[in-house]
């Protein structure tokens, strides 16, 4: 197993101790937030059938529960953000009682400055017989296994590859071109940046879901994707029904709103010393810096003369 982010923890905790052997290379040591995958019975999964109303209470619970705890933590100092750290650093401590281990996946960053993994189970399997975490460098990979930078060959049967994703990729590999012949790849050649998350200037018509500094670090996607794709079909709507023909946000507003953002962004904790996939090539983490409430109040309403509409 290489990788131990989220994916990477994840099957982690699935494979250890139902393997022979697994070997699990780490390269940067992650903080564990405990948190349990509950199984649903078939008395709830029926009792969701049958009242739908049950559906909303969990959908309502959860989202304030992250957003009170999360969506807090992670962009200003106070007593959540506190709390978060304290469990991570408790759950490592009562955890892993092995010190040689514990120092391994200990990590040097504060809790939350890289994207926070959620897991019940990683540390207890690691534990397990024939499970190793080997922080040695990859040198390289060969027919028979893994040959670390000290010339050790690690022989496998199986590679998994939990290394990560292209973070900046969003519509992309679709070319999509703008006015004037303008490809999005030249206008983000600077680094990816939108209108509230959801539009381009220079692109009119297009509306993204997870786009340039979404929520997703201190938020679910799911309710990010619900008021994003609300305010889509706000436009979409217009259009459909001839009010506007072509719609795209102004550079002005666009760029008052992604200045007002980096200027909040001291506050939050993926500023204090990590190196992450949030950073992006100006130092600054491409995220949203506010609470997730106030993602949705952006949303919740266009503002058309923040747009040049024709």
């Amino acid at each position: 197993m290489i990788g131990t982010g989220s994916t990477g923890v994840q099957i982690t905790a699935e494979l250890g101790g139902k393997v022979r052997q697994l070997k699990v290379f780490q390269r940067t040591a992650q903080w564990i937030l405990p948190f349990p995958n509950v199984r649903y019975s078939q008395l709830t999964r029926n009792a969701l059938s049958r009242w739908p109303r049950l559906n909303w209470l969990g959908y309502w619970f959860w989202g304030w529960f992250f957003r009170f705890r999360f969506g807090r933590a992670t962009i200003r100092p106070g007593f959540q953000r506190r709390l978060v750290q304290a469990e991570c650093r408790w759950n490592l401590r009562l955890s892993v009682r092995d010190p040689k281990l514990r120092a391994k996946l200990t990590p040097k960053d504060q809790p939350m400055c890289k994207r926070l993994v959620l897991a019940g189970h990683f540390y207890r399997s690691v534990h397990k017989p024939g499970v190793e975490v080997i922080t040695d460098s990859i040198d390289h990979i060969e027919p028979r296994g893994i040959v670390t930078a000290d010339g050790a060959l690690h022989e496998l049967d199986l590679l998994v590859y939990a290394t990560g994703f292209d973070a900046r990729a969003y519509v992309r590999p679709l070319e999509m071109i703008g006015e004037g012949g303008l490809s999005l790849d030249e206008a983000w050649a600077d680094g990816p940046m939108a209108y509230r998350s959801v539009a381009v200037p220079g692109f009119p018509n297009m509306f993204m879901l997870m786009g340039p500094h979404s929520p997703i670090g201190n938020q679910s996607l799911v309710p990010i994707a619900e008021d994003q794709a609300d305010y889509a079909m706000w436009w979409i709507k217009q259009l459909h029904e001839g009010a506007v023909r072509i719609a795209a946000p102004t550079e002005a507003a666009t760029k008052e709103y992604n200045e007002s953002m980096k200027a909040a962004m001291p506050q939050t904790i993926w500023v204090t010393g990590c190196n992450s996939w949030y950073l992006g090539k100006d130092g600054l983490p491409e995220l949203f810096p506010w609470t997730p409430e106030t993602h949705h109040e952006l949303l919740r309403e266009p503002e058309p003369a923040h747009f040049e509409v024709r």
